[in-house]
């Protein structure tokens, strides 16, 4: 097939390029993990890449120099059609490409990044695969076509959705062969699959045509051979998407390894409560390997396991958080560790390391990696976000028997420049960095500044491994509460911040469940995050609701038990709703209701809200009250909201059928009004 080409003006596509910071913007939950690059390039390489509904795709460069760097990227869309853009890279700063406002929408497409100065580049992805779903995965690009790819993980349980991405970016035509090494020892072989020129193919692995099928059992676990028999050398990726567990559901993916090795170190890692971390061990050759796995734990206390086989043309899957040839459950630092993997018998294999996690309470997913050939003196990763929403790691591995020293610079995409010197990697351990965390990182930047690359670079001369985990969910997950309420003087508001165009929906949910999750399924399909003030009653009645507000983003509040008027009850019993709340919440759902209370009817005195500012909440009143409770008309409450809303405002709604008929035209009129429904932490957020 003829390539097709398509030129865009350099002038629109600089204009069309966020100067970066639109990852941190979406509602996404989940994390990704990516190994450092070695070296900055000139031509990187990426085979995934989507525009399809769900998806949102960002290329992120760093420009390491001193010189303004130009980047020429080449997308290879699906149907053979190429497109070619240019963009400015600002020296010694990151770059932010939003590639949906670059191509068509649903369009797949790989990428070809080619630049006049040495470069690190990365695509990340943040999606919500078949609308339910979340989460988002982070490669940094290969360094070129291969005749060879391998992979050691991939799954076609029930559950798991497996992709191949094959790019082929030469003139001709690529065919290949598709290995699988399935956990069960059989071989299964996929040849002749063509990869047009300049063009991009995708195997789903669990279908039949060009993968396994779904397999409920250890031939669903499955190691990937990619092979050119044509000698047109293509780039592959292997994406997934799963449904891990209920409510841990996201995505993960890697760039394939060019062969086995002997020897495959992982920076990051850990067993504490809520991370499964799984070691994946292919073998494509014809002998039995043996392999021994060193796991260096973040309180220096090592363990090994010795002699672990694998199976020739097989898959073996360690469940690290296991203790037999893992290291079992620890809720300590014990349970964060770096891998090393080492062939006992001189038999190749290949390793990937995915953990799936919930990393806090309804804040779930997964992240992967290929593991490194070796420890380098420096390591560059041009993703890292620390906006409200996002917690980026740096993970740190030290395997020599001495004490590493490592400096770590912060190429923010304002433009600045952060440096942290001599930070100590203790010798055979794993350190972490925090990057949101102004200590050791650059703390939470709420715009462009937040925009992070990083370098990792030896200063005594040990060489380490890093990795950079990103963990995201919504913005007011990362928002210090305590300190968003003491800085309206605890006390009591009807208001949040009027410099933003933002308003709160709260609802006071009393009576109805079914009539709630009406109002959550309005939510949902808006893309709207709310507050719910739930009586303590709620989470016994309906825990499928309440545990529905949890897993869909929405804050959760208190507001008693009794619904009673609270000047008329005794400070022991207001109390003991504020007890029975809070501990009903927190067992269902992890979260904590503090630090927000809404007194039932608005009833409340001087003395009341006092009280409760003593025991650790806000009392919070509202700006809008539509009173769709009483007899007026859906249109009366729908010009109610919109009539009286304004920057800072909260709106007091409730769980019931008049609520759910109003609010989706409440939703639609206040965005047409250019003011966007958010949580109250969001509205009274006094930062941007």
């Amino acid at each position: 097939m003829k390539n097709k080409k398509v030129c865009i003006p350099m002038l629109l596509a600089a204009a069309m390029v966020l100067a970066a910071g639109a990852p941190a913007l979406g509602a996404w939950n989940g994390g990704h993990d990516v190994l450092g690059a070695n070296e900055a390039r000139k031509t990187w390489y990426f085979a995934e890449g989507t525009t399809r509904g769900g998806f949102h795709e960002y290329v992120c460069i760093l420009n390491p120099g001193e010189r303004v760097a130009l980047a020429d990227l080449t997308y290879m869309l699906g149907d053979g059609r190429n497109i070619d853009l240019r963009y400015d890279l600002a020296p010694g700063s990151r770059t932010t490409i939003d590639v949906n406002t670059q191509i068509p929408p649903e369009s797949d497409a790989s990428i070809r990044v080619t630049a006049s100065e040495p470069v690190v580049a990365e695509r990340s992805m943040y999606f919500d695969y078949k609308g339910a779903w979340s989460g988002g995965h982070d490669v940094a690009g290969a360094a070129g076509p291969l005749t060879t790819w391998y992979f050691a993980e991939g799954c076609t349980r029930e559950g798991f959705d497996t992709y191949l991405c094959l790019a082929n970016p030469a003139e001709d035509d690529a065919v290949v062969d598709i290995e699988y090494y399935c956990a069960d020892g059989q071989l299964v072989e996929r040849n002749g699959v063509r990869v047009g020129a300049k063009s991009r193919f995708t195997a789903p692995v669990h279908e039949d045509e060009y993968g396994i099928g779904r397999h409920n059992d250890f031939h669903g676990d499955a190691s990937i051979k990619v092979r050119s028999t044509n000698g047109v050398g293509v780039i592959a990726e292997r994406p997934m998407y799963f449904n891990y567990k209920p409510y841990l559901t996201g995505g993960h993916d890697v760039v394939g390894a060019a062969g086995p090795e002997k020897a495959w170190y992982f920076a990051e890692g850990s067993t504490r409560d809520g991370f499964d971390t799984f070691l994946c061990l292919g073998n494509p050759g014809a002998q039995k390997a043996k392999v021994n796995v060193y796991y260096y734990c973040g309180d220096g206390n090592n363990e090994q396991r010795r002699d672990i086989e694998v199976a020739p043309h097989s898959r073996f899957t360690i469940p690290v958080h296991e203790t037999a040839n893992g290291i079992g459950r620890h809720n300590n630092p014990h349970g964060d560790f770096s891998i090393r993997v080492e062939s006992a018998n001189g038999i190749p294999v290949v390793a990937e390391r995915p953990v799936y996690f919930f990393y806090k309470p309804f804040w779930s997913g997964g992240h992967d990696v290929m593991g490194a050939l070796e420890p380098g003196a420096a390591w560059y990763f041009a993703e890292g976000c620390t906006r409200q929403g996002y917690d980026t790691y740096l993970s740190i591995a030290n395997t020599e028997n001495r004490d590493a020293s490592v400096n770590i610079t912060y190429f923010c995409g304002d433009g600045s420049r952060v440096e942290k010197k001599d930070v100590a990697v203790p010798r055979e351990s794993r350190s972490t960095v925090a990057v949101h965390d102004p200590a050791l990182g650059i703390g939470r930047s709420d715009d462009n500044r937040g925009d992070v690359s990083i370098k990792v670079e030896s200063a005594n001369g040990v060489k380490v491994v890093a990795e950079r985990p990103v963990y995201f969910a919504d913005r007011w997950r990362t928002m210090d509460r305590n300190a968003v309420a003491g800085a309206y003087g605890w006390g009591e508001v009807f208001n949040g911040n009027t410099r933003k165009n933002t308003v709160a929906l709260t609802f006071d949910m009393e009576t109805n469940g079914a009539t709630a999750a009406r109002v959550l399924d309005i939510l949902q399909s808006h893309g709207v995050r709310a507050t719910c003030f739930v009586t303590g009653g709620y989470p016994g009645q309906y825990p499928s609701v309440v545990t529905r507000m949890a897993a869909e983003g929405h804050e959760i509040a208190s507001h008693g038990v009794s619904h009673a008027m609270f000047t008329r009850i005794s400070y022991a019993q207001v109390e003991s709703e504020l007890a029975q709340t809070e501990a009903a919440v927190n067992a269902l759902t992890g979260f904590s209701t503090k630090p927000y209370f809404r007194f039932p009817y608005g009833d409340r005195n001087a003395g009341l809200i006092n009280f409760i500012n003593s025991r650790g909440y806000l009392s919070v009143y509202w700006s809008v009250d539509p009173q769709e409770w009483s007899n007026n008309s859906v249109a009366a409450v729908q010009a109610n909201v919109l009539s009286n809303s304004h920057a800072g405002s909260i709106i007091l709604m409730h769980d019931r059928d008049k609520t759910v008929a109003a609010l989706p035209g409440i939703i639609d009129g206040l965005r047409a009004r250019g003011l966007e429904p958010v949580t109250l932490t969001e509205v009274l957020y006094p930062g941007p």
